[in-house]
Order: C-alpha cells, then structure tokens, then sequence
C-alpha cells in the first residue's frame, strides 16, 4: 500500500505544503511534519470491474512495465492529465482543500534545465486548478544537498551525482556556484535497471511467469555495481577462467583484489510449481454453468432439427407434385427416395438399392450410356464395401483400446505419453528442417536447389535457376508437404494431450519434467540461477551501449563536469537520489576515478538518498520563511504576466537558471 499518515495536525494556511515530484514516488507533506505525510508511486494505473473503468493510483506492487501511465517522460512533465489526478490525490490526503482551493504556499521541485512546457504544466494547474497562493521551484538535485545552514550551502563546493529513476545529472558547484555550462545528463536511470533485469530474466526463463514485486525484490536484493565487471565476469565463468594465473605477482594480485573487490557468487532461487487449487463451490458453480449451456445447446439443437425437418418436408411435397407430372422421371424418384430416408420414412437399404439399380441387370438389356454408369456404380458399390469395412476395424480397435484402457490404466497411460513424446519429437525434427529449408544459404537449401536447378536447366548454357523469384515458387510448393505432416502431427498430440488431461491430474507437472517438453529442460526448470544478471544490470551506469543508449558512462560524465577543476570538485563527490542505495556504487566510482587521477577522491552518499530532497525543502522552509515571497511566484504575478514570458520565472540559490 502507498504510504500516508494521517495524524498529523490541521496546519493553518501560512504553512507551507511541500512536493517533491520524483519520477518513481511523490513525496509530499506540510512543513511541520518531521517525514512526508503522503509517500505514493508517480503512476496512475486502470482499474476495471463489471460496472466501473476508472484511474486509480498505482501501488507499489503494480507491474508499471504493463498498464500504468505516468507524467514523466525522462524526468521532465508531459501529460497534464495524469499529474493533475495525482495533485487531486495529494491535496484530499493532505486535508488541504477548502472550498475549491488550496490556500497554501507551494514548494515544489523540477529537474535541471526543465523546458517551458513542463513549468508552464505545473504552473497552470497549481494557479488554475486549486488558485495557490505562491508557488516556490527548485531543482531537486539541490535541495538534496542543503542542511540547514543557506550561508554554508553557498559557499560549498561539491560535485553532486543525483540518480534518479529515469535520469542522472552530474552538478559542478564551486563555492556555492553552479557551474551550468558543465552540467552532464546521462538518460537513464533504477528504471532502466530494473526493466534491463527483467528482461534478461524473463529471456533465460521462459517456461517460468514472475510477478514485479519477484523481480522488484530480486532487483533490490541481490543486484550491484561490479567493482570490477570483466574480473566479476570470468568469476562467474568458472574457475578455469579466474584462478588461471601463471605468475607468482599475478597471484598476488588476485589474493589482494579478493580482498578488496568482493566478488559476487551466484544465487539459485527455486520457485515451486504451485497446482491450481479448486475449491468445492468453485467447482460446483462450474458444473452448473455447464448444466445450463448442456441444456441450452440441446434447445437449440432441437430447434435447428425442426427447421431442417420443416424444410424436408417442404422440398418432399413438392418433389412428389413434380412427380405426378412426370412419373418416369428417374432423378426425381432418386431425390424423392434420399429426402424419405433422411426423414426417416423409408430405411436405408431403399437409397441403397435405387443407387445402384443396374448392378444385378444383364449387360445384354442395357443401352451403352446404361452400361458406362453400370460400370460407375460397380466402382462405388466396391468403395462403399471398402469404407464398410475399415469402419468396422476401426470400432473394433477402439473396442480393444477401451478395454485394455479399463483392464489396465497404467500400461495405457504409459502408452499415450510415450506416444506424446514421440509426437513432440517429430514436431521439432521438422521444425529444425523448416528452419533450414527457410534459409537459402543452408547447406540442406543449397543441394535442394542444385538437384531443382539440374531439373530446370533444359539443357541451357548457363545455369540461372533461382535468380528469379518465380523460380523460388517451384521451391516453396515442395515444402507444403512438411507443413501439412506438421499440422497433423499437431492435431493429434492435442487429441493425445486432451486425453492425459482427463485420464492423469498431474498431466502438467510430469510434463514438465518430461525430457521431450518443449524446452528441453532437466528437473531444475523451476529454479532461477543470478549469475551475470546480479551485476549486468547496474553496469548500464558505466556502459549505456548495453540497452542501446548511445552516451558515455558515468565516470565519463564526471569527468567531463570536472574538467579543468578536478582538485576542487573530486574531494567532494555527494550522491543523492534512488539509486545512490545501489550497492557497490560508490567503491566502483572510488576505484575508477581513482585510476584516472591522481588527485585525493571523497565520495559519500546523502543520509537519507530517497526523502533527502524533501528534508531539504523542509529545512529550507522552516528556517528561512521570511524568503518564501523573494523566491516565489505568486498569484498576481501569474495574473499580470502568465507562462508565456520568462520575466515570471524566480531565480534563487536552488532554481534553475532563465537565459
């Protein structure tokens, strides 16, 4: 559930209500509560039943990879709608609303360089939409960092690392200065970790479905930064890759990097395969609905039989009125016989008998036209005794299948499951051989098509079969038959596999352990082994190629924000935000830098990297109110002048800055 107190104090309209807009939570409370009064995630998400559709704030175990829809786009504001139902959220659970307006000051934060469109969102809603008195903004990177002390603040100097859930910014400050032009923005962030770990999960283990709070607490619980990522990955490899050293020096070195680096093990996580569990008023409401659809279909069944035998009789009468005009008429006789029988009227052997009328008349008697359709008649009467026959000796063995099914049900469910694997099987082998046969360069494909070419050259000079597509067409036609053999294959194991349903309850659980399953796995199937996984998802940090996004690394970044004040800035590393809880974060940085300078390299993370940003505004707001009105923009202000022009905008030790 979100997180929300609700005991805190009516405050009165001159204190201040603060929030900080994260991408992942909003944190939002009145100045005087010592934490947040309202911790919530930054997703709306659809809640559906069978009278309602309507928004709902997302909780924290809502799978946000699916159906959510948040404000954020790579940390800026986008989509008004969804920030508004999460204002509407805040201020009900805040208390803060009278008569269609919250009369009290705002403090809320934004990311650096914020375009127009996203203040001009935040801006018109809080105006517009609930008529706030001010509206306070700062950079939450900023207000991160800030104790208590703004004469302290402004002389710092610092490089703040802030990594955020869809972003991270790299701050350059020299005494107190901001250092604009030098400010790095990497774009991405715990999101992208999470969703990368996700995938390369899900990939490895598809026959398994895990939920997001599995993989959320997976992902919080044993994923970190590599100190050494190649080293961690030969690691993972085995020992054949680690401990292959050769040299006295190099073996030192290995001893004193275990000691330093911590490398990771693997982690087996099993995961049982739980049955589905039917309670007795589940199944007794199934068996009623099946009861009423049993007697519905024979409603409609009898009724469709009515119809048909309405319009036979129709047809009938008319035949039988054609027939009193012409009473040779053999056709009708014929058609008149078949619509008798279908009725009922007449049995069978009567159509039999007027179908091949000319079997037992001599040759003699009969015209040349009489004697060719003798000839026809001879042909499907012997058909007919053939097709007789081999229905018999298919009853017989179904005859022979039940009762060995009766008299011994172990050898005949034995049976069927060999025969399933068997099936199965074949589908693969032509699956194989349909991968080949799509593959013009396989060398399967390439002897096919010189034996087709050697058919289709017609004695020509130069063997060019194939250049052209229509050739190709000659060639797919030969593959139809494989895909014919494949669709029956597939139809009769689903017959075989109806069956084991029926006659084994645990049909689905031995065939997953089967050695013939579609997977092909062992009896570890429901185990997830972390090994890459633990650390490859946090290296996006370092290496943004890994999911395709095209910047340099975070220590790249540093390095650039620095340049030319590496001494000042790198003695004063600060990480705020989500992800500065990542583990390992910190001595990874420490071991880069550190190869790359060779100046003194402090890093330290904020005390609290997650509600830091609102401590800080808290502190701010508390200790130095009489600035509230300086650094805010008010009512008036956005009356006279709107979004429009930048003269609104207020500058401040934590703002953005307005060119």
């Amino acid at each position: 559930m979100n997180y929300m107190r609700d005991n805190y104090v009516n405050a009165k309209n001159d204190v201040p209500i603060l929030i900080d807009y994260g991408a992942s939570t909003i944190k939002a409370g009145y100045a005087t509560s010592q934490t947040p009064d309202v911790v919530i995630r930054s997703y709306i998400n659809k809640f559906k039943d069978s009278n309602t559709q309507s928004n709902q704030i997302a909780q924290w175990d809502t799978d946000v990879f699916k159906n959510y829809r948040s404000p954020f786009e790579k940390n800026l504001i986008q989509h008004s709608g969804a920030l508004e139902q999460l204002n509407d959220f805040v201020f009900e659970r805040l208390q803060a609303g009278r008569h269609g307006r919250v009369n009290h000051p705002m403090i809320l934060t934004e990311c650096f360089a914020t375009t127009d469109l996203a203040r001009m969102i935040v801006l018109e809603q809080m105006f517009e939409c609930y008529q706030v008195p001010s509206v306070m903004l700062g950079v939450d990177a900023l207000f991160s960092v800030f104790q208590d002390d703004l004469d302290t603040y402004l002389k710092q100097t610092q490089l703040i690392v802030h990594l955020g859930d869809q972003t991270v910014h790299v701050i350059p400050i020299i005494n107190g200065q901001i250092i604009y032009s030098n400010i790095k923005r990497l774009n991405l962030g715990g999101l992208n970790t999470l969703k990368y770990f996700y995938q390369t999960i899900q990939l490895r283990h598809p026959h398994l479905k895990f939920t997001y709070p599995q993989i959320d607490y997976w992902h919080k619980q044993y994923t970190s930064v590599a100190i050494d990522y190649q080293l961690q990955l030969r690691y993972f490899q085995g020992p054949q890759f680690y401990f292959g050293y050769r040299d006295k020096i190099t073996e030192q070195n290995r001893q004193y990097q275990d000691d330093q680096l911590q490398l990771l093990d693997p982690i087996y996580i099993d995961i049982p395969i739980v049955q589905k569990i039917v309670s007795a008023e589940d199944l007794k409401r199934k068996d009623e609905n099946r009861q009423r659809m049993r007697v519905r279909l024979q409603e409609s069944i009898q009724q469709s039989r009515q119809n048909k035998k309405s319009q036979l009789e129709q047809q009938l009468q008319t035949l039988q009125q054609e027939l009193e005009i012409d009473q040779n008429n053999d056709e009708l006789k014929k058609k008149i016989t078949t619509l008798q029988v279908k009725l009922g009227l007449v049995p069978k052997e009567a159509l039999e008998e007027l179908k091949y009328n000319l079997l037992n008349v001599p040759d003699d008697t009969l015209t040349p036209s009489q004697l060719n359709q003798k000839r026809y008649q001879k042909v499907m009467y012997e058909q007919a005794l053939m097709k007789k026959q081999k229905n018999q000796e298919f009853k017989q063995l179904q005859n022979d299948a039940n009762k060995f099914k009766l008299e011994e049900p172990e050898k005949y469910l034995q049976m069927l499951y060999e025969k399933r694997d068997r099936i199965v099987l074949q589908i693969q082998e032509r699956k194989k051989l349909q991968q080949e046969m799509n593959s013009r360069n396989s060398r399967f494909n390439q002897k096919r098509i010189q034996t087709l070419a050697y058919l289709g050259a017609d004695d020509k000079v130069e063997d060019d079969f194939g250049k052209d597509d229509k050739d190709w067409e000659i060639y797919r036609s030969v593959t139809k038959e494989i895909d014919s053999a494949d669709e029956k294959s597939k139809y009769k194991l689903q017959e075989i596999e109806q069956e084991l349903k029926d006659l084994d309850p645990d049909f689905e659980i031995k065939i997953l352990k089967s050695i013939a399953n579609i997977h092909q796995l062992g009896m570890n199937l429901s185990q997830v082994q972390l090994t890459v996984d633990r650390v490859r998802c946090q290296e996006i940090y370092f290496q943004p190629n890994l999911i395709g996004v095209e910047q340099q690394g975070l220590v790249d970044m540093i390095k650039l924000s620095s340049k030319g004040l590496d001494k000042l800035l790198l003695q004063n590393i600060n990480l705020t935000g989500g992800g500065a809880k990542t583990q390992g974060i910190m001595q990874r940085l420490q071991k880069d830098l550190t190869s790359e300078y060779d100046c003194p390299i402090a890093i330290k993370i904020a005390t609290d990297p997650i509600f830091g940003t609102w401590m800080g505004m808290k502190n701010f707001a508390n200790k130095y109110q009489n600035m509230l009105s300086q650094f805010s923009i008010s009512i008036d202000d956005y009356n006279e002048i709107g979004t429009q022009k930048w003269e609104i905008f207020k500058q401040h030790p934590f703002s953005n800055i307005v060119d």
